[in-house]
Formats: structure tokens, sequence, C-alpha cells
């Protein structure tokens, strides 16, 4: 009964406002958040009412833009609240997500899914529930294929204009190096590695801890210190950023000189987004995770940590057959080879850029900084703002 009351719903001609729901995890970042700033460029804030979906609307009570609005929608809500987002989700014209997923309502409503990062690990329980929409941002035809097979999209509802987000890479606007007021490094390598204990299970994918400080490649409390006597010595400051979703009990460090672990909230606190703190590192140590596409288009040298690759492999599914056709840098498989690397980026020694140049041509269709403003003239140019 209650599905043939939505399916009734979802194809009944209701009268659509000029609202925009906008999501993204965590709340106000991502690709969803760079396009708003352009959606604030040009105005659109005077014709249109933002609602931003979040998961506190207090944390933003500080905001004061015309026509932005914070409604709480993931988590507890009280009937109140339901019934405030159920409003909105049923009356909007358009919603722009990137992540936890918000579902039209109504046949006439147009949903843009910015994604939250192009295929490279395959989660199906979340592919198999994005849902209807009408156009899905991809980097570049070369992953299109698998979008289509994976998410159920139409190959000619995917638009290859770039994420919004990678145009905060170049941005210079803040220095990042401001933010360690103590000491003055010569290089900053961020390291992302990816979840592997998730915090808020959405899926039953999760590994078994098999790091005994939760890090991959450092296995003990001795490589920590040994690492960062060698950072100390070549002045190179190495910023630990977990996943989103990671479970951080499970990481175990020491306060350091070099060494430092940086949170969403450190990020926020500097009032400065990842991507614009990426941009101004030097460096980027991964492993199975979507950034690194991103940092293709800085240019700088990428390691890519490897040590526990057939574990990984066994517990989640990668979006290409042999991914290290791929995945093109500075292969990390144990200590000495993450010693290596750093000493490599030190001296400015980048052994894996002629690889990383050309699979970056095949992996982005544009390589600069104006993928916000390509999605938003898509936006006008297909009558969604008129």
């Amino acid at each position: 009964m209650k599905k043939i009351i939505r399916k009734l719903i979802y194809n009944f001609p209701i009268h659509l406002k000029k609202y925009i729901i906008l999501e993204s995890n965590p709340d106000l970042t991502d690709n969803t958040y760079s396009l708003f700033k352009i959606l604030l460029k040009n105005k659109v804030n005077e014709k249109y009412k933002l609602f931003w979906f979040v998961d506190d609307k207090n944390m933003y009570k500080n905001i004061n833009i015309k026509n932005v609005y914070f409604i709480n929608a993931f988590g507890e809500i009280n009937i109140f609240e339901k019934i405030k987002k159920l409003y909105i989700n049923i009356k909007s014209k358009y919603i722009i997500d990137c992540n936890k997923l918000v579902y039209k309502k109504n046949i006439n409503q147009k949903r843009l899914y910015l994604s939250h990062g192009a295929p490279y690990k395959l989660v199906a329980d979340y592919c198999n529930t994005i849902g209807d929409v009408n156009y899905y941002l991809s980097l570049s035809p070369f992953f299109d294929n698998i979008i289509s097979k994976l998410c159920h999209v139409d190959k000619d509802n995917i638009i290859d204009l770039g994420f919004p987000r990678n145009d905060d890479l170049f941005s210079k606007t803040k220095n990042i190096r401001n933010m360690f007021k103590n000491k003055n490094f010569d290089k900053i390598i961020i390291w992302l590695p990816t979840y592997r204990q998730r915090e808020n299970k959405i899926s039953d994918l999760s590994m078994t801890n098999s790091f005994e400080l939760g890090i991959p490649i450092i296995y003990n409390i001795e490589n920590l210190r040994v690492l960062n006597n060698l950072l100390n010595e070549l002045n190179i400051l190495l910023v630990l950023k977990p996943h989103p979703a990671q479970d951080l009990s499970v990481i175990k460090t020491e306060k350091l000189s070099n060494f430092i672990l940086l949170t969403n909230q450190d990020l926020k606190n500097e009032n400065i987004n990842l991507y614009e703190f990426l941009g101004q590192t030097d460096a980027l140590i991964t492993d199975y995770s979507s950034v690194y596409y991103d940092y293709l288009l800085t240019n700088k040298p990428i390691a890519i940590t490897t040590d526990d690759f057939d574990e990984y492999k066994s517990t989640f599914d990668f979006a290409f057959d042999n991914i290290f056709d791929v995945i093109k840098g500075e292969y990390i498989n144990n200590f000495d080879e993450l010693k290596s690397f750093i000493n490599n980026v030190a001296n400015e020694n980048d052994i894996a850029k002629h690889e990383r140049e050309n699979i970056k041509k095949i992996l982005h269709k544009f390589q600069d900084e104006n993928s916000s403003s390509r999605v938003y003239e898509f936006l006008v140019k297909n009558m969604w703002l008129k």
C-alpha cells in the first residue's frame, strides 16, 4: 500500500516551488559546496530559496545569506522537522546532492547527482541506492560505462564536466602554512588513506584492523618515531587526514613534531576546505581512494600504499580488473619504500611523473579550474535556473 501511495504522489502534477535542495557529507563541503559558491556568485539565491539538508542546523545559525536555509534532515529528528523536510523535498524544483542521497519525490523534479568521487572501489549497497537522477556528474568519458552499469544510469544522463571541488586545488587565497605557526616546513605531504573500518556502517564492508597503529605501512611505534626523525631531518611535515567514514578509535599515534593528524574540525577551525589544503601540499600518499584522480590535476608526486592490497581486494571490489593499469604513482609496499618516497619528495625526484601525466589525459576531460562554472552553465543552458 505504501508503495502505491508513493507512486501516486510521485506521478501527481504537484506545483513545484523555486526551491533548490543541497546536500553533502560532511555538511557544506565537497562538490555541492563548490557549486553552491558559484550559485551565490551568480545570484541564484535572488530567485530561488536554497535549502541545505544538514545533520545539525544549529551549527550554521551564524550564517546569514539571503534565501539560504538549513534543515535538519539526517539522524534523529523530531516529527516537526520530518514534516518540514518532507514538504521541502516534495515542493523543490531541483535537488543537488553528492553523498547521503536526497531522492526525488515527484516526477517533475530534477536531480543532479554530483558524486563524491570517480569510480575506484565499488560499494554495491551504495551504488544500488542512488535512485532516479536526471544527470550524473563525471570526470571524463573514460568512467561513463562503469557509472552507467554500476549505478543504473543511462549514459545520456552522464555529463563529463569535471568536479566543482577540484577548482579549489588551484586556489591560493589561503596559505595553509599559517596553520603551522611554530615551524616553516620546506615541504608538506598529505596522507589520505581510505577507510578500512567504518565508523557508521552503511554496509557490512569493513576490514579487520591488521595494523597496530591503524595506519598502513607504519607497523609500530618505533617505525613512527624513525619516520618522524627522518621528516625532521628533511624539514618535511607529514599530515595524516583520515577518511570521514574511518573508525578513528583504531588509529594510535603519538604527539610528534613532523607527523600530525588533521581532522575535519581542524579544517573548519581554520576556515579552509580539504581541497584548498590539498592544492598547497607538495605530495600525496593514498591507497584505494578516488582522491588519487583529483590530485592528478596538481601535477605533484603521488605515492600509493599497497601493503594490504590482497586483503583489501578480498573485501572490496575494484572498478577495474587491474587497478594498476589506471592508478599510476610511486608504489609503497613497506616501510623502507615509504622513507624512499619521502626522500624523493625532499630531493624533487618525481620518478612516476611521466606515467601520471599520460593517465591524467585519459581520466580528466578537463584539466583546469573551471568545473564549477561548466556545471553552472550546463544548468542554465538546460533551463534549470530560468
